[in-house]
């Protein structure tokens, strides 16, 4: 008799709570996704050097220009990798929402793929020609 009790509070579980808790772990994969690939650094840090790597300014025009040209290229090479970065991230969030449509599609199709598999397994073959 508990049998027959339990598949209503399963359905009433899977469509509420167990709904809710599936949206904040999607929620919490996008926010995962977004912290490993850093992008409030990356975007703070945009026009910063690569590395760090900024040479001391030498004395004189040549030493002015030596070191205007090691920032400049430091910095191009910096806004370079932030940027494909940046890409990257884009791509990784695009693939986490498409799997993510598709898991809550799931999620909310799973309790009638089970009904239909139950009917169909007890009704046999014939009942479907």
């Amino acid at each position: 008799m508990g049998y027959i009790k339990l598949f209503p509070t399963l359905i009433a579980w899977w469509y509420s709570k167990g709904f809710f808790d599936l949206l904040d772990f999607i929620k919490a994969t996008f926010v995962y996704t977004v912290n490993s690939f850093s992008v409030k650094t990356v975007i703070k840090t945009f026009f910063s050097p690569w590395k760090k790597m900024v040479k001391e300014r030498g004395k004189g025009i040549d030493g002015l220009r030596d070191w205007l040209l090691d920032n400049l290229v430091s910095r191009g090479v910096a806004i370079f990798m932030r940027i494909f970065i940046l890409i990257i991230c884009a791509f990784a969030l695009a693939i986490v929402s498409v799997l993510s449509i598709m898991f809550m599609l799931a999620w909310l199709l799973m309790p009638g793929i089970l009904l239909f598999s139950i009917a169909y397994i007890l009704a046999g073959d014939s009942l479907w020609r």
